[in-house]
C-alpha cells in the first residue's frame, strides 16, 4: 500500500509497492534534459566570464592613476622595476632583467632571470646560481601592487610587498 496525496490508501494488486522501471525516464532524460545540459552549461560559463571581466575591471587603474609597488630594500614606490632585492639582510637572492607587460592591469607580468647564492658549504663561499623566472605583481590596493609570485614557487613563493622600514 501507498498513500497518494489527499491521503488515500490504494493497494497494488499483490499487496506490494509499485516499482517504476528507468526505462520509463528515459523519454524524459532523452529529450528535455538533454537539451538543458549543454545550455546549462554554456550559462555557467558564460557568467564566470563576466564576473572575472568585473573583478579585472574592478582592480585595474581605470581611473588614470599610475600603479607602482614598494622597490626592493628602500622606502620608494616605483613602476616597472628592472630588478627586485628578495633578501635585503644580505642581498643572497634576486630577479634582474626584468621586462613588464600589462603594467597597471590587474595583474602585472615580467620575464627576467632570478639569481641567487646557494650558500654551499657558507653563503661566503656560495656559488651564484641563475634562471630564467616569470613573475607577476598582483592585488593593488591605493594604487600600489601589494603581491608578487613566481612561476617557480621553489625560487619565489608569493611575496607580500611593503616599504622597507630602514
Amino acid at each position: 500500500m501507498y498513500q497518494t496525496r489527499n491521503s488515500r490508501r490504494l493497494e497494488h494488486p499483490d499487496n506490494s509497492v509499485p516499482k517504476v522501471s528507468p526505462a520509463s525516464f528515459s523519454h524524459v532524460y532523452n529529450g528535455r534534459v538533454r537539451r538543458l545540459i549543454p545550455l546549462s552549461i554554456v550559462t555557467v560559463l558564460v557568467v564566470l566570464a563576466g564576473l572575472t571581466t568585473g573583478l579585472s575591471i574592478s582592480q585595474s587603474s581605470a581611473s588614470g592613476t599610475p600603479v607602482t609597488m614598494a622597490l626592493s630594500c628602500s622606502k620608494n614606490v616605483g613602476s616597472k622595476p628592472t630588478s627586485y632585492v628578495l633578501f635585503c639582510a644580505d642581498a643572497n637572492a634576486m630577479l634582474s632583467s626584468l621586462k613588464w607587460t600589462a603594467w597597471g592591469d590587474a595583474t602585472a607580468y615580467a620575464t627576467g632571470e632570478a639569481k641567487w647564492n646557494d650558500c654551499t658549504p657558507t653563503c661566503v663561499d656560495g656559488k651564484w646560481k641563475q634562471q630564467s623566472v616569470t613573475v607577476w605583481a598582483w592585488r593593488i590596493e591605493n594604487g600600489h601592487y601589494t603581491r608578487l609570485s613566481s612561476s617557480d614557487p621553489k625560487l619565489l613563493s608569493t611575496i607580500t610587498l611593503s616599504s622597507y622600514p630602514g
